[in-house]
């Protein structure tokens, strides 16, 4: 990426000094080695210069940093996912598992990436087609997951369920998550779920507390279907895409999830693989090394 200037956008969490005060630096870092830098409007709001609303940010960018924690990976993901613009996650933030490097090491990573030396890799998205009476309500695509669950979460929901081309019953539960590999390191997770290789090209359906021992989670191939009808529940029932984009469901709703064509590119840290980012942010295994 360093053969011309290029375009860089930065997402941050607008609210935090922390980020504000990285921001600044990325801008002069990259500014001083000859390309331009745009932020989003509310973190441009707070820096007091211009920004750009961030899906036409990411969209026109050739790269696009996040300073934040997941939560800014997601909503970056979802901006420049099927363009060319490739993602490069800096955590600023809480638990920082979707990112690349620390905030200390953000002006090496971008001289890294800029220079070409780390490897991009394409994620597909999980996406979502809302059906009311026919009519398609809602599409959308989110990196991680799509959850339907009640609106105020303490509430069973009535579900019922489709995949492998069959009917697969009636799932009363605190809700369903249907993830990607990238997902299944999030909500799945702490609903049971598998852990998937982020390489692996797969739907992980993972009931959320369901009332039934036989409900558990299914790993399915990339081109699956999983169709969901809502039957009801005491409370309203949401549809939620990375926890980010949420839409109310009625029953009778038809939800249909699957793996999507449409990828986001992302920058990987050659220094961080997988197996380690697990021991690092979540432990595995046990955090303190043992010996006999």
């Amino acid at each position: 990426m360093a053969s011309r200037p290029r375009r860089i956008g930065i997402l941050g969490h607008a609210d935090r000094a922390g980020v504000r005060r990285a921001a600044a630096r990325l801008i002069a870092q990259l500014t001083r080695a000859g390309h331009r830098a745009i932020v989003d409007e509310r973190l441009g709001d707070q820096l007091g210069i211009p920004g750009e609303p961030l899906a036409r940010m990411a969209k026109a960018s050739d790269m696009l940093v996040t300073l934040g924690g997941d939560g800014t990976v997601l909503a970056g993901a979802r901006a420049a996912a099927g363009s060319r613009c490739i993602l490069l996650p800096v955590n600023l933030g809480g638990l920082g598992f979707l990112t690349v490097a620390e905030s200390r090491e953000l002006a090496a990573t971008v001289r890294h990436a800029l220079a070409g030396h780390w490897p991009v890799v394409e994620r597909r998205m999980v996406s979502a087609v809302v059906r009311r009476r026919n009519r398609v309500v809602l599409r959308g695509v989110a990196l991680n997951d799509a959850v339907i669950k009640s609106a105020g979460g303490l509430s069973a929901v009535h579900l019922r369920l489709s995949a492998l081309g069959d009917d697969l019953g009636h799932l009363v539960a605190d809700g369903i998550v249907v993830a990607s590999a990238a997902g299944s390191t999030a909500y799945s997770l702490s609903a049971g779920g598998p852990v998937l290789a982020p390489d692996v090209e797969a739907v992980v359906v993972t009931p959320v507390c369901p009332h039934s021992i036989g409900s558990r989670p299914l790993v399915l191939a990339p081109g699956s279907d999983v169709g969901i009808t809502v039957l009801g529940s005491y409370d309203r029932i949401v549809l939620l895409l990375n926890g980010q984009e949420r839409v109310d469901l009625s029953p009778r709703d038809e939800v249909t999830v699957r793996l999507d064509r449409t990828r986001v590119r992302l920058f990987q840290n050659p220094s961080r693989p997988f197996g380690g980012t697990l021991r690092r942010k979540l432990g595995w295994q046990g955090s303190v090394h043992r010996s006999f």
